[in-house]
């Protein structure tokens, strides 16, 4: 490594962006700021300075964030084991590997397998520097970082103080719900034995309904679980609670059926954005990963049902509180 008192090159925006190529080339290698540094002539301390202050990350975020946008690509499109992966992009162990995806995407590798949609990607960071004018000019340099955030959100994704748990670290979509602190536990065993077996048997579904609301750790009196489900996986539903009558169909464009569940109600509703129509980026829009009892479950987040409930009815000045919103104007 070259000290300090040895890197007598200019780190200027120039080199920067050849740091960016270096590691875009070597992101499954090992990457440290110290060897990209040593490799440039330049002091660790003046590249990551330069990089964080450019940038707006450290080098290792930067570094962090890549290689789990790619390894989500790659579990997407490929049928590369897990532990395989984990290795691969730079992870001792597939436990540390699925913690650090899971707070990266909002749910961990397996949900990928199972059918979930990834949202959110990291793309490679460019410099583009414009320089204008010369004495009379305000604005000599203009620096920005580009292609950071280009994915396509998640809508009413604010965080929410839990009730029972805690707002995971570092992301904004995954909430702990501790069964235990809660005062429904039958409830919620019911909830979660229900949940584990749709992940378990690969079907792709959300919590819906007033059970949202009881999802996220507002508990209320639970006569039922709601569930959505993809259109198209009607058959497949249907074989999973063995249902045999036909479904309902409802006027406001979706279909359903009601089923019993370890003596709990269960209705099983069906979305999309027309009839065939078998995407999960329609099932998932306006979701939040909750872990309960550390088991993922995707559940209609609270802030979509303040935005489109009616505003005069118990739950919703429940989930306003919740929110610590003021009344919508």
């Amino acid at each position: 490594m070259i000290s300090d008192s040895k890197s007598t090159t200019v780190f200027s925006l120039s080199m920067l962006h050849q740091v960016i190529n270096y590691i875009e080339k070597n992101l499954l290698a090992e990457l440290t700021p110290a060897l990209i540094a040593s490799h440039f002539f330049i002091s660790e301390s003046t590249l990551s300075s330069l990089f964080k202050v450019v940038c707006e990350m450290t080098i290792m975020e930067y570094i962090r964030n890549r290689r789990l946008t790619l390894a989500a690509e790659e579990l997407t499109h490929s049928n590369t084991p897990i532990i395989e992966l984990a290795y691969k992009y730079g992870y001792e162990t597939p436990e540390a590997f699925t913690k650090a995806f899971s707070r990266f995407h909002g749910f961990p590798p397996s949900f990928v397998r199972r059918g979930f949609t990834v949202t959110k990607f990291f793309l490679p960071l460019q410099i583009e520097v414009t320089i204008q004018g010369g004495w009379n000019t305000t604005n000599l340099t203009k620096l920005n970082c580009v292609g950071q955030e280009q994915s396509k959100p998640m809508a009413y994704n604010t965080p929410i103080n839990n009730i029972g748990g805690n707002l995971m670290e570092q992301t904004n979509t995954t909430y702990q719900i501790d069964t235990c602190t809660m005062q429904y536990k039958h409830e919620w065993s019911i909830l979660y034995s229900l949940a584990d077996s749709l992940i378990q048997n690969q079907i792709p579904f959300k919590v819906d309904g007033k059970t949202m609301i009881f999802a996220h750790g507002l508990e209320i009196p639970l006569d039922k679980i709601c569930l959505t489900f993809k259109w198209n996986d009607e058959e497949t539903v249907k074989t999973f609670f063995q249902f045999a009558d036909t479904v309902k169909h409802t006027k406001d464009g979706f279909k359903f059926f009601d089923i019993q569940y370890q003596a709990m109600k269960v209705r099983c509703m069906f979305y999309g954005n027309c009839p065939g129509d078998d995407t999960d980026e329609f099932l998932y829009k306006n979701t939040d990963i909750v872990h309960i009892d550390n088991l993922p479950v995707p559940v209609q987040s609270l802030e979509f049902y303040y935005n489109n409930a009616e505003k005069d009815t118990e739950y919703y000045k429940m989930v306003e509180k919740r929110l610590g919103k003021h009344e919508r104007l």
